[in-house]
C-alpha cells in the first residue's frame, strides 16, 4: 500500500501503529478519564470499529465513500483524511491501529464541520459502506 500519489500525506510507508494494553483500556467508555480534565462535556464525535481485514481494504472502502461524495482524499498507510470540497463542510479522519497483526481498530473522528451532519453521514453512509470490512463476532452465513 506504499504507492505514491499527489494526495498522499507526507509520511514514510509503515504498518498501522500497534496498540498497547493502556491504549486498549482507554478505548473503553468505562475507563474514559477525559471528564476529569475537560471542563465541558463534548458530544461524541468519533466512531470506532474493529476489523480482521488488512488496512489496505479499509482504506479502499473509505476511498470509495470519498469518491461517491466528491471528497478530497489524503492518505497514508494507516490514516485517511476526507474533506468536503465546499467551505465549512465535514472533514473526517480515519486512523488505523493494530491490536494484533490480523486484528485492527479503526477510529473515525470529525475534524471539522457540523456535528449533526457528521452523525448523519456516519450512520447513513459511512457505516453501510464499511459493512464488508466490519468485524462481527457472529458472521452471517453466505
Amino acid at each position: 500500500m506504499c504507492n505514491k500519489s499527489t494526495f498522499q500525506l507526507p509520511k514514510k510507508c509503515k504498518e498501522p501503529e500497534s496498540l498497547n494494553a493502556f491504549h486498549i483500556i482507554s478505548l473503553s467508555e468505562g475507563f474514559d478519564l477525559s471528564p476529569l480534565f475537560e471542563e465541558k462535556k463534548r458530544q461524541k464525535e468519533e466512531l470506532r470499529f474493529a476489523t480482521t481485514k488488512p488496512a489496505s481494504s479499509v482504506i479502499s472502502s473509505l476511498e470509495e465513500v470519498a469518491k461517491s461524495r466528491k471528497f478530497n482524499i489524503k492518505k497514508s498507510d494507516s490514516k485517511v483524511k476526507l474533506q468536503g470540497v465546499e467551505s465549512g463542510r465535514k472533514g473526517i479522519t480515519a486512523e488505523i491501529f493494530a491490536v494484533t497483526p490480523s486484528f485492527l481498530v479503526v477510529e473515525v473522528k470529525k475534524d471539522n464541520g457540523d456535528t449533526l451532519e457528521y452523525d448523519h453521514f456516519c450512520r447513513n453512509e459511512l457505516r453501510p459502506a464499511l459493512k464488508d470490512v466490519l468485524w462481527t463476532s457472529n458472521p452471517t452465513p453466505a
